[in-house]
């Protein structure tokens, strides 16, 4: 096969061609979904690991629906639009990153090219796994799914209430954006530093409610 680099690169470029037809769009190691509910990633991360005889990486996923989305620009002063933002931070609590079915070094999410790299089978196991990926971003995606996957986990940690609040509120209000309210001062009860986020969150989640 030819340098690592080039090896790289050439399953880089399949992998957009396989995500294009699903909608997603972008150029080197970044493509997107952008739907009227939100933003859907998949993106190519460098391993920390370093190897001088092997390229190593992840596939990193993200899913902002747009109140997520609204939520992070009005706390964070983000002014770019979903669509043109350089970078999107996902919930990333349904989302996972793509799986590699032969890890390296047992790490089942990184993947890896070396100098004795089967590449086809590497690249039929990549896509395999940027289609099952995608599609679930896809499924993410869909009116309401991202809120009804997380209503039904039945036993919340403290990082499912704030996107579980931030959701609801799309909605309008609600008896149930009420209970996630309470729901989550409860979860942080234990945190007090953290009581002016809350009052944040909550304070800006009614207010998208009521426009």
């Amino acid at each position: 096969m030819g340098d690592l680099n080039t090896v790289t690169r050439g399953l880089l470029h399949d992998i957009g061609a396989t995500l294009h037809p699903r909608g997603f769009r972008g150029s080197g190691a970044v493509w997107r979904l952008i739907t009227p509910e939100g933003v859907a990633v998949i993106q190519k991360q460098p391993s920390e690991r370093t190897r001088r005889d092997a390229k190593m990486f992840y596939l990193d996923t993200a899913v902002a629906p747009k109140e997520w989305w609204e939520w992070l620009a009005w706390r964070t002063g983000h002014t770019q639009p979903m669509d043109t933002s350089s970078e999107i931070y996902g919930i990333g609590l349904m989302e996972r990153r793509v799986p590699c079915p032969h890890p390296a070094d047992g790490d089942h999410d990184c993947w890896q090219v070396t100098a004795d790299t089967e590449v086809d089978r590497l690249r039929a196991d990549l896509l395999t796994g940027v289609t099952r990926t995608a599609d679930r971003l896809v499924e993410l995606l869909q009116p309401g799914r991202y809120l009804a996957e997380l209503s039904a986990l039945p036993h919340k940690q403290i990082g499912h209430w704030p996107p579980l609040v931030i959701l609801l509120c799309g909605r309008g209000p609600s008896p149930e954006l009420d209970a996630a309210c309470a729901g989550l001062r409860e979860a942080f009860a234990e945190r007090p530093r953290a009581a002016g986020y809350v009052d944040e969150l909550i304070g800006w989640a009614h207010a998208r409610a009521s426009r």
